[in-house]
């Protein structure tokens, strides 16, 4: 009467906890486009952008006065880039599908150990979940409308940038591609669109687990008095145990004291 789930049944919830950690990964990184710095073939510079932050560089002096180049992940300054209604969209859908994904996750996993969860209820909740999944997908596949943004096309981070380095390098030639080229976490993001159709199919085709089914054994009990030669009377309790018979889970509670309210009348 424990949780016994087949790993057929968890199939769902390990693809889309992988789909999770992907779709977290493209939509926060700030390398999901980059730009190749061009007619530079000793050591070109990349600039990389994501949805809601950017590659930022920057110098430190060692103590033997050598220059180090540092990179961290920053937000956009205020007024840098025009963000374009597909931009803003590819925003919204990365949060959508972070929020819904992460959630209908979170339920399925903890879904593994509840009784309810068996049967035409765990089917019919599997496949609301693979319906939620697919929208994920769907959701998740939208967020590459950055490729085609302002962020791709029209990026005024790129000039910055570029002019920040031109005195901070000595191999630096500042020119770089019109055109973006996509990088770790559009790929990632790639990848977890292809886990979420994965997960939503992989919840419309499995069985929930089974679980073993809920009893209640009734019995009968015969009491015979007997009068002895002194006088006294003797009373035998004779119990006869009947089959075990399977009752509904929601039901159990009911049925059980049914039962024992039998076995005192009697």
């Amino acid at each position: 009467m424990g949780c016994k789930p087949p790993p057929t049944f968890m199939l769902p919830g390990v693809l889309a906890i992988i789909a999770s950690i992907l779709c977290l990964f493209g939509g926060t990184w700030c390398k999901f486009i980059s730009f190749t710095e061009v007619n530079n073939s000793t050591d070109p510079v990349t600039l990389s952008y994501g949805i809601w932050n950017y590659l930022g560089y920057s110098t430190r002096n060692t103590i033997s006065g050598e220059h180090v180049m540092m990179e961290s992940c920053n937000y956009y300054p205020d007024n840098s880039v025009i963000i374009d209604t597909k931009w803003r969209s590819a925003r919204a859908f990365s949060a959508l599908t972070i929020i819904i994904g992460g959630l209908v996750t979170f339920w399925l996993v903890l879904s593994w150990c509840m009784r309810g969860f068996s049967g035409d209820r765990g089917k019919s909740l599997l496949q609301c979940a693979g319906m939620m999944y697919m929208l994920c997908c769907l959701f998740q596949g939208l967020t590459l409308l950055l490729m085609t943004s302002n962020a791709c096309y029209n990026n005024g981070m790129v000039e910055l940038s570029a002019t920040a380095l031109q005195n901070s390098l000595i191999y630096f030639s500042g020119e770089f591609p019109t055109t973006c080229t996509m990088a770790g976490g559009g790929k990632a993001t790639i990848a977890a669109v292809v886990m979420w159709f994965l997960a939503a199919m992989a919840s419309l085709k499995v069985e929930p687990p089974l679980r073993d089914p809920i009893t209640v054994e009734s019995h009968d009990v015969t009491y015979t008095k007997n009068q002895q030669a002194d006088g006294t009377q003797v009373v035998t309790e004779t119990v006869v145990k009947g089959t075990p018979v399977p009752v509904a889970a929601a039901n159990n509670n009911e049925t059980v004291e049914e039962g024992a309210a039998a076995d005192q009348a009697v």
